[in-house]
């Protein structure tokens, strides 16, 4: 099934704490964000050519079936997942979120 509607978070991520942040993410991020209801399935990508000494960068694409869904996240959700990442991580990592619409 195709996404109407893509929530992106990109996030750099301090050398320090890479491996366990990537477990975090995994076991316990993308797994809250999906028991939302409001997505489907996710996807992790991490971007190439990037100094590992300076951090390491990802993008996680959280796909939901319609605009609804994405509204009822971003206004039910996304406060408490975001304020989570930040007691548990701090300054060690920073991000920013995009919505995205598929076109095609």
């Amino acid at each position: 099934m195709k996404p109407a509607f893509i929530w992106n978070v990109t996030t750099k991520v301090a050398p320090e704490i890479h491996k366990n942040w990537l477990a975090w993410l995994k076991e316990v991020h993308i797994p809250a964000y999906l028991a939302t209801g409001c997505f489907y399935d996710a996807l992790v990508l991490k971007l190439l050519g990037q100094e590992e000494e300076d951090g390491f960068t990802y993008a996680v694409q959280f796909y939901a079936r319609s605009v609804t869904d994405y509204k009822v996240f971003a206004e039910q959700h996304y406060p408490a997942l975001h304020m989570n990442m930040m007691a548990t991580w701090g300054a060690d990592c920073y991000g920013f979120e995009s919505a995205l619409e598929v076109v095609n």
